[in-house]
């Protein structure tokens, strides 16, 4: 009994070093100190450094930044919560480097998955490796997509938590759903999330099918009732963040219409409540681009890729005169992708034996599984195509609840990136767990051969009378300036550029059959009994291994890594921030023209300015229709009191340089007068010529808070910010007569609220996106604190339920430890 516990135990260890292994392998740079720089993880970094700063130096969980865009949440950038189960996350990623530990946990969550099936040792560790090194996954590690890989990554035992429960399995495939599903919700990547979802509404209807046919509609029930239970539970240690983004993204640019009817693109080109469908298919796969799948660079690769020093492109260089030295710096950035996507990182490619093991499951597969796994994975094709497959898209964009809240469509290419390989192994599985008619086995090995092999060849022979034009290739044009405006300069480098795309493809293809043909030997060889199972499929998962991971190292290589001395660099100040910085009042807000939209300037200050894809819609109308001209009245009512500019001042042309705005107004002032707008069409317009300093313009929405109220000030008054902190601000107001008070802070009514000596008062939305208020006469205490609802009964009921899943999953464990010692046989009596 010792020995067979042993054997169990001891064949998942070595499983998880061949992960560890791999994982290092790919990653190597870490083993020398080294750290991958990730776009969005910077970005991440910067945007969420007032927070973070905040946090450590008063342990106060800020709920609110003005780092950005002048002042907004801190939900999607930096929430402290009581989520425990969070712990488990800790423990799965064995505490692992990063990227090691995105694609540690992906194989080891797909191990999970294909050992609940039963399946071969090797035929595990094949899928593993498959699903964790598919080329989408190094392209969102590189990008700094951290949330949605880990999403990704949780998918697999989802999937085997939903099969245990439907084979009856009702307490362990129950709570496996349940806690798997709470870490995908956990690490917070919604739409991830909802693709799952949606492919569980699919596994559900086909169960049900099934249970019909086979007149087993009772389990089925049951097994449906134990998962929606579950599911509901793993939603509780969510609470937090889902009802705090669920607040917040009715004031986002996602979440709802602009208040302007004038906007453009408003009328027909949005739902209730949603993205725009321009600005949501955006990223939609091309129905031919899916074919990366199984040839990589069948659209040339990424958007900005390496070629070599022989390439077509490097001998045009060489032929109309650049030197070497620059030669391998221009070849570095070459725009070799050539597909309908605005840019992309790399191809979406699964390995193609794997794709090979797919095709060949609909011949020799017999489980009815095979049709819903189809089904997900025509689901996860037809959305990800998004507008090239408009009728199936735009219908759910404007009927399907949430739908409408997401952009970049190709992701929903992850269900087949979990399918696909699942019911790929299945097939492999079948190939060695079964008695076949081995004449019959190899038509249907054949048949998969022809049928894939077919396809390249055909994707091959096709490749000749591709254009393999693109509307990056334009940007080549900045070579031609330095040849006098020559054309025939132009002519030839996209010549050779659209010849390297075009050997890229024929290359691949020509590398996908070879893959192919090795995996089909293989199967043959042992068919033919020439090969032992074992050996046969640890040969195969070598060669899937090699095949992904070399296709990986072409998105996520050394390139991506950095000292942690460059890395660090990223975020240095330059002379202008430190200028800035010298500031005795640190309450001002910094217009940066020369990096608007980007996340850095909130590293260093609180900037009008960022980066959010869900930025309050209200700033997004401001940004459209004021700050975008420069009006001064708008930037002085922001207290944007420094403004980045380039190629002025003491730093010299093209330096970075900056100048005082002496008209900013503060934190906040008094006004002479109210200005009342019909709608909020009116009250933009009015902000065109409004002296922000002396009137406000508040929609007649809010008339009634007023009341009839005239405001009155004498040349003393005066109101000042006393107290800075992100959820609460302090300040002392002095005014002879009753006044009105506005702020320079973005108004959010899901939370804020303002007190004047203690008593509650009505903070009023002026200037279309800040607050006002009423203040009495004399002086006054004026304090505004943010006390969202959503966030601290949220965190409450998080904090108990996380902790009464973790017990339930500690009783789970127990019992089935119990019942399996129980199952072990007793030794005979003597």
């Amino acid at each position: 009994m010792k020995q067979n516990w042993q054997k169990a135990v001891l064949k998942h260890v070595y499983a998880i070093l061949i992960f560890l292994g791999l994982s290092f392998l790919f990653c190597s740079p870490v083993l020398e100190g080294l750290e991958i720089r990730q776009t969005d993880t910077v970005s991440w970094q910067a945007m969420s450094q007032e927070a973070r700063a905040y946090h450590d130096s008063t342990g106060i969980s800020p709920l609110w930044t003005n780092a950005m865009f002048g002042g907004m949440p801190t939900y999607q950038i930096y929430m402290s919560q009581d989520n425990y189960t969070y712990q488990l996350h800790r423990i799965l990623t064995l505490g692992l480097p990063k990227p090691v530990n995105f694609f540690f946990l992906a194989m080891l969550g797909f191990y999970i998955l294909l050992s609940v099936m039963n399946f071969r040792q090797w035929v595990n560790i094949l899928g593993a490796i498959a699903f964790g090194f598919a080329a989408y996954n190094p392209m969102i590690i590189s990008a700094g997509h951290d949330t949605k890989m880990f999403t990704i990554a949780y998918m697999a035992p989802l999937l085997a938590g939903i099969l245990l429960t439907y084979r009856g399995k009702y307490l362990i495939g129950g709570i496996m759903t349940c806690i798997t599903l709470c870490l995908m919700v956990t690490n917070g990547h919604y739409q991830i999330v909802f693709y799952m979802l949606l492919l569980c509404l699919v596994i559900g209807i086909g169960y049900l099918v099934n249970a019909i046919r086979t007149q087993q509609l009772l389990p089925y029930i049951k097994a449906t009732l134990v998962l929606l239970g579950f599911g509901l539970l793993s939603v509780l240690p969510s609470t937090v963040s889902l009802w705090t983004t669920s607040e917040f993204s009715k004031y986002t640019m996602r979440g709802g219409h602009s208040e302007l009817t004038a906007e453009a693109g408003q009328e027909g080109d949005k739902t209730a409540g949603g993205l725009d469908k321009s600005y949501a298919f955006n990223w939609s796969e091309g129905k031919m681009e899916t074919l990366t799948v199984l040839v990589p660079n069948l659209y040339g690769g990424s958007s900005v890729g390496k070629l070599s020093a022989g390439s077509n492109t490097a001998k045009a260089f060489t032929e109309i005169g650049v030197p070497p030295a620059q030669q391998e710096q221009i070849l570095e950035q070459m725009p070799v992708y050539w597909g309908p996507q605005p840019h992309t990182d790399g191809p979406v490619y699964w390995g193609a034996a794997i794709i090979f093991l797919f095709v060949l499951a609909f011949f020799i597969v017999k489980d009815f599984a095979k049709w819903w796994i189809l089904a997900g994975c025509l689901l996860g094709l037809f959305l990800a195509w998004g507008s090239n497959f408009a009728f199936f898209n735009y219908f759910l964009f404007d009927h399907l609840p949430l739908f409408s809240k997401f952009r970049a469509p190709a992701q929903a290419l992850v269900l087949c990136q979990l399918l696909v390989p699942f019911l790929a192994c299945w097939a492999l599985n079948d190939v060695v767990s079964k008695e076949w008619d081995k004449k019959a086995l190899l038509t249907s090995v054949k048949q998969s051969l022809y049928i894939t092999g077919g396809l390249i060849v055909v994707l091959f022979l096709a490749s000749f009378g591709q254009s393999y034009m693109a509307e990056y290739d334009e940007g080549l044009r900045f070579y031609q300036q330095f040849f006098s405006g020559n054309q025939e300069v132009m002519d030839k480098l996209l010549s050779a550029l659209r010849a390297d795309r075009a050997s890229a493809l024929r290359l691949d293809a020509v590398r996908s059959l070879v893959f192919i043909l090795i995996a089909a030997g293989l199967i043959w060889a042992y068919l033919q009994k020439k090969l032992q199972a074992g050996y046969m499929l640890a040969l195969l998962a070598l060669s899937v291994a090699v095949d992904q991971m070399l296709v990986a190292s072409r998105i996520l290589n050394s390139k991506n890594y950095v000292t942690p001395t460059d890395y660090s660099a990223a975020f240095a100040p330059s002379p202008v921030d430190v200028a800035i910085k010298q500031d005795r009042d640190p309450y001002y807000r910094v217009f940066n023209t020369v990096s608007f939209m980007s996340a850095m300037s909130s590293y260093h200050h609180r900037s009008i300015g960022g980066y959010s894809p869900v930025k309050l819609a209200l700033y997004d109308d401001l940004i459209k229709y004021q700050i975008s001209k420069n009006n001064p009245n708008v930037l002085n009512m922001l207290n944007a009191k420094y403004v980045i500019v380039q190629g002025q001042g003491q730093q010299g042309q093209g330096q970075l340089s900056y100048f005082q705005n002496p008209e900013a107004l503060g934190n906040a002032w008094f006004v002479d007068s109210l200005v009342w707008a019909k709608n909020a069409d009116q009250e933009m317009k009015t902000l065109d010529s409004l002296p922000t300093g002396r009137a406000v313009v508040i929609d007649e929405r809010f008339k009634p808070a007023l009341n009839g109220f005239t405001p009155g000030k004498d040349s003393a008054s005066k109101i000042q910010l006393t107290k800075y902190g992100l959820n609460e601000l302090q300040y002392r107001s002095s005014n002879s007569k009753p006044g009105f008070a506005v702020f320079s802070e973005i108004y959010y009514p899901a939370g804020w609220n303002l007190y004047v000596d203690g008593k509650k008062e009505d903070i009023v939305r002026v200037d279309y996106l800040l607050r006002g208020a009423k203040i009495p006469a004399g002086d006054h205490q004026v304090v505004m604190k943010f006390e969202p609802r959503s966030y601290y009964l949220g965190n409450m009921i998080t904090r108990w339920s996380s902790i009464a899943m973790l017990v339930l999953l500690a009783l789970a464990i127990a019992f089935e430890i119990r019942r399996g010692a129980k199952a072990q046989p007793q030794p005979a009596v003597k």
